[in-house]
Protein backbone atom coordinates (compact mmCIF):
# COMPACT_ATOMS: atom_id res chain seq x y z
CA UNK A 1 0.00 0.00 0.00
CA UNK A 2 1.19 3.18 -0.93
CA UNK A 3 1.09 6.07 1.62
CA UNK A 4 -1.84 7.67 0.16
CA UNK A 5 -3.60 4.73 0.08
CA UNK A 6 -5.02 5.92 3.35
CA UNK A 7 -5.82 9.21 2.28
CA UNK A 8 -7.53 8.10 -0.93
CA UNK A 9 -9.51 5.13 1.38
CA UNK A 10 -10.91 8.44 3.40
CA UNK A 11 -11.93 10.12 0.19
CA UNK A 12 -14.15 7.11 -1.69
CA UNK A 13 -15.52 6.08 1.43
CA UNK A 14 -16.77 9.41 2.21
CA UNK A 15 -18.26 9.82 -1.59
CA UNK A 16 -19.78 6.58 -1.30
CA UNK A 17 -21.16 7.65 1.94
CA UNK A 18 -22.52 11.33 0.42
CA UNK A 19 -24.09 9.57 -2.15
CA UNK A 20 -26.12 7.02 0.01
CA UNK A 21 -27.24 9.72 1.82
CA UNK A 22 -28.67 11.37 -0.78
CA UNK A 23 -30.30 8.20 -1.61
CA UNK A 24 -31.80 8.01 1.57
CA UNK A 25 -33.00 10.76 1.28
CA UNK A 26 -34.36 10.96 -2.28
CA UNK A 27 -36.18 8.04 -0.69
CA UNK A 28 -37.00 8.49 2.83
CA UNK A 29 -38.85 11.99 2.02
CA UNK A 30 -40.34 10.36 -1.20
CA UNK A 31 -41.47 7.28 -0.70
CA UNK A 32 -41.69 5.03 -3.53
CA UNK A 33 -41.75 7.62 -5.90
CA UNK A 34 -38.90 8.99 -4.30
CA UNK A 35 -38.23 12.66 -4.67
CA UNK A 36 -36.94 12.24 -8.30
CA UNK A 37 -33.15 13.53 -7.19
CA UNK A 38 -31.18 10.82 -9.00
CA UNK A 39 -33.80 9.86 -11.51
CA UNK A 40 -37.26 9.81 -12.89
CA UNK A 41 -40.06 9.53 -10.19
CA UNK A 42 -43.05 8.87 -12.58
CA UNK A 43 -42.85 4.98 -12.95
CA UNK A 44 -46.11 4.13 -10.95
CA UNK A 45 -49.64 3.84 -11.02
CA UNK A 46 -51.46 3.77 -7.76
CA UNK A 47 -54.58 1.16 -8.06
CA UNK A 48 -55.23 1.70 -4.33
CA UNK A 49 -54.72 4.19 -2.38
CA UNK A 50 -54.98 2.71 1.18
CA UNK A 51 -52.08 -0.60 0.07
CA UNK A 52 -50.17 2.21 -1.62
CA UNK A 53 -50.25 4.03 1.32
CA UNK A 54 -48.97 1.32 3.52
CA UNK A 55 -46.17 0.22 1.29
CA UNK A 56 -45.55 3.67 0.75
CA UNK A 57 -44.29 4.45 4.45
CA UNK A 58 -42.41 1.02 4.81
CA UNK A 59 -40.40 2.57 1.79
CA UNK A 60 -39.84 5.67 3.90
CA UNK A 61 -38.71 3.44 6.57
CA UNK A 62 -36.11 1.73 4.29
CA UNK A 63 -34.97 5.15 3.04
CA UNK A 64 -34.01 6.02 6.63
CA UNK A 65 -32.15 2.91 7.12
CA UNK A 66 -30.02 3.61 3.93
CA UNK A 67 -29.86 7.25 5.02
CA UNK A 68 -28.01 5.99 8.08
CA UNK A 69 -25.84 3.38 6.16
CA UNK A 70 -24.56 6.39 4.26
CA UNK A 71 -23.81 8.81 7.45
CA UNK A 72 -21.99 5.32 8.91
CA UNK A 73 -19.59 5.39 5.94
CA UNK A 74 -19.36 9.33 6.08
CA UNK A 75 -18.48 8.72 9.84
CA UNK A 76 -16.04 6.45 9.00
CA UNK A 77 -14.34 8.08 6.29
CA UNK A 78 -13.10 10.43 9.02
CA UNK A 79 -12.18 7.52 11.91
CA UNK A 80 -11.86 4.15 9.66
CA UNK A 81 -10.14 2.22 12.73
CA UNK A 82 -12.73 3.88 15.31
CA UNK A 83 -15.52 2.60 12.85
CA UNK A 84 -13.74 -0.50 12.13
CA UNK A 85 -16.42 -3.29 13.53
CA UNK A 86 -19.70 -1.26 12.29
CA UNK A 87 -17.73 -0.20 8.98
CA UNK A 88 -17.46 -3.78 7.56
CA UNK A 89 -20.76 -4.75 9.21
CA UNK A 90 -22.27 -1.87 6.32
CA UNK A 91 -20.08 -3.80 3.87
CA UNK A 92 -21.22 -6.97 4.98
CA UNK A 93 -24.90 -5.91 4.57
CA UNK A 94 -24.57 -3.64 1.07
CA UNK A 95 -22.73 -7.24 -0.14
CA UNK A 96 -25.83 -9.05 1.13
CA UNK A 97 -28.22 -6.77 -0.37
CA UNK A 98 -26.39 -7.67 -3.85
CA UNK A 99 -26.81 -11.19 -3.24
CA UNK A 100 -30.61 -10.72 -2.48
CA UNK A 101 -30.80 -8.95 -6.00
CA UNK A 102 -29.30 -12.01 -7.70
CA UNK A 103 -32.74 -13.88 -6.34
CA UNK A 104 -34.58 -11.80 -8.60
CA UNK A 105 -37.63 -13.43 -10.52
CA UNK A 106 -36.22 -11.53 -13.03
CA UNK A 107 -32.84 -11.66 -13.98
CA UNK A 108 -32.63 -9.54 -17.26
CA UNK A 109 -33.61 -6.45 -14.85
CA UNK A 110 -30.96 -7.94 -12.18
CA UNK A 111 -28.02 -7.82 -14.65
CA UNK A 112 -29.61 -5.03 -17.25
CA UNK A 113 -27.79 -1.72 -17.57
CA UNK A 114 -29.63 -0.17 -15.43
CA UNK A 115 -28.39 -2.09 -12.04
CA UNK A 116 -25.65 -3.76 -12.96
CA UNK A 117 -23.32 -0.23 -11.97
CA UNK A 118 -24.87 -0.68 -8.13
CA UNK A 119 -24.92 -4.58 -8.36
CA UNK A 120 -21.35 -4.38 -9.32
CA UNK A 121 -20.81 -1.96 -6.49
CA UNK A 122 -22.27 -4.37 -3.84
CA UNK A 123 -20.88 -7.46 -5.08
CA UNK A 124 -17.40 -6.60 -5.83
CA UNK A 125 -16.76 -3.29 -4.20
CA UNK A 126 -18.13 -3.86 -0.50
CA UNK A 127 -15.41 -6.98 -0.79
CA UNK A 128 -12.99 -4.72 -2.21
CA UNK A 129 -13.75 -1.73 0.55
CA UNK A 130 -13.61 -4.59 3.08
CA UNK A 131 -10.12 -5.55 2.52
CA UNK A 132 -8.92 -1.81 1.66
CA UNK A 133 -10.44 -1.10 4.95
CA UNK A 134 -8.10 -4.13 7.14
CA UNK A 135 -5.04 -2.87 4.75
CA UNK A 136 -5.59 1.24 6.18
CA UNK A 137 -6.13 0.02 9.63
CA UNK A 138 -3.20 -2.02 9.89
CA UNK A 139 -1.01 0.20 8.18
CA UNK A 140 -2.26 3.01 10.88
CA UNK A 141 -1.72 0.26 13.75
CA UNK A 142 1.73 -0.43 12.56
CA UNK A 143 2.33 3.27 12.22
CA UNK A 144 1.41 4.48 15.59
CA UNK A 145 3.27 1.74 17.82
Amino acid sequence: MTGASPTLFRVVLFLAGAFVVVLGLDIGLGGITTRGWLGSNDFVAITDAHAFAVQDNHVKFLGGVWLGVGLTLVAGAWRPARFAQVLRLVFALIFLGGVMRLLSDNPLVAFGPDIIGPLAAELVGMPLLYWWHRSVVRSEASVSV
